[in-house]
């Protein structure tokens, strides 16, 4: 993969939007456009949209919302340019999104994808993300996709929690050699 040192990372602005919406149109067909909740979401408070610009060019962007009683970053869209594909833009765009989605308070980051971007998907799995069980919500219907999850930060409960598995596992082991001694 080349990278590309030219590429400017910064937060999306209203001016923006034209270029996104174009981009949107250039990168997917129209079924499969995000065009309708981009421009929502987009405008909305909980919404995080973060773009790649060559010069005055956006050739990419990646749009995240965050839910606050969940601590849930859910990545909403993704979008490089098709001639500046497979350069690090889209890994880069990510690592924003996860940089944006810790200092607003998320644990955790998802995206859903449908099983036909398996560039997104593989993108996803080596940047650690997990293929997890959670109900799609944002595909369309008539789609179908996986989840995957990304844990940012550990959580004293999750810490905890481990710890609690560790002993009941080995509580569990040492019954089970009990029995079998005793018998």
């Amino acid at each position: 993969m080349n990278q590309i040192v030219s590429v400017q990372y910064q937060n999306a602005s209203l001016d923006d939007l034209t270029e996104l919406m174009s981009l949107e149109d250039m990168c997917f067909s129209r079924k499969e456009s995000y065009r309708k909740s981009l421009k929502r979401y987009f405008l909305s408070q909980v919404a995080h949209c973060i773009v790649a610009k060559m010069g005055d060019q956006t050739v990419g962007y990646i749009l995240n919302v965050f839910t606050p009683n969940m601590k849930t970053a859910t990545i909403l869209a993704m979008c490089v340019h098709p001639r500046l594909r497979q350069h690090g833009i889209g890994e880069s765009l990510l690592s924003w999104a996860e940089i944006e989605a810790m200092q607003s308070g998320a644990s955790q980051i998802n995206g859903e994808i449908p099983f036909d971007n398996a560039v997104m998907m593989h993108m996803l799995s080596e940047n650690g993300y997990m293929e997890c069980r959670d109900a799609l919500t944002l595909i369309p219907a008539g789609r179908d996709g996986i989840k995957m999850r990304k844990r940012l930060i550990e959580e004293d409960y999750d810490l905890q929690t481990q710890h609690n598995i560790a002993e009941i596992e080995l509580s569990a082991l040492n019954v089970d050699h009990f029995n079998v001694v005793a018998n």
